[in-house]
This record gives structure tokens, C-alpha cells and sequence, in this order.
């Protein structure tokens, strides 16, 4: 799938110090048209990605899919500095099991 960016480089920003070190180790190789099949196989019924938009931050790289049948597919990528994708995303997922039963006020004064 061509989305006219490169899934792999780090294209968000710069770093005043040590900017290839920086970039360096955000780049990550996998498969993209691989990813791009499985978010396909998980909406029943689509048959292509018709959007990709691809977001990053200091530790994640995140591709939203939307498929031809309007079903949207998040895949989240860490980013090495992030550590171990093992732990980062049992991480979370502990966190957002805990808010299920903890609501939090998110109120702002």
C-alpha cells in the first residue's frame, strides 16, 4: 500500500542534541504491507486500507487504518527507547483495565 510516507523513519521532528542518535532509534523495521493484511483480516467484510494516517510520539509509532467498509484498525508501535514492547504494552493495558474500574474526573477549573 502505497500512504505516501515512510512507515519505518521517524518524520515527526528533531532533536537539538544528538538528533541521528535520536532518529536512529526510532526507525523500525516490519513488515508494513504485512500490517496492513492483518488490518484488513481483522474487519469482516473489507476487502482494502482506504486511509492511513500515521502519527508519532517520543515513544509510539501508531498507524490508523480505515478500510473500505469504514472499520478502523489502531496498530501502536513502540519505539525502542520506550524499553521492552513487552512490558510497555502490558503496561498499558493494566492502566486501562484499572480506569474500567476506577472512573476518573477529568475535570477542569
Amino acid at each position: 500500500m502505497d500512504t505516501g510516507h515512510d512507515p519505518h523513519t521517524y518524520t515527526s521532528g528533531r532533536w537539538l542534541h544528538r538528533d541521528k542518535l535520536e532518529r536512529d532509534s526510532r526507525y523500525i523495521s516490519f513488515d508494513f504491507d504485512a500490517l496492513c493484511r492483518r488490518a484488513i483480516e481483522l474487519c469482516p467484510g473489507a476487502v482494502s486500507i482506504a486511509t492511513c494516517d500515521k502519527k508519532e510520539g517520543g515513544f509510539n509509532r501508531v498507524f490508523i487504518f480505515t478500510t473500505n467498509n469504514a472499520k478502523r484498525v489502531v496498530a501502536k508501535l513502540p519505539f525502542t527507547p520506550a524499553g521492552p514492547p513487552r512490558l510497555t504494552t502490558n503496561s498499558e493495558v493494566a492502566t486501562m483495565k484499572y480506569c474500567e474500574f476506577k472512573p476518573i474526573d477529568a475535570t477542569v477549573e
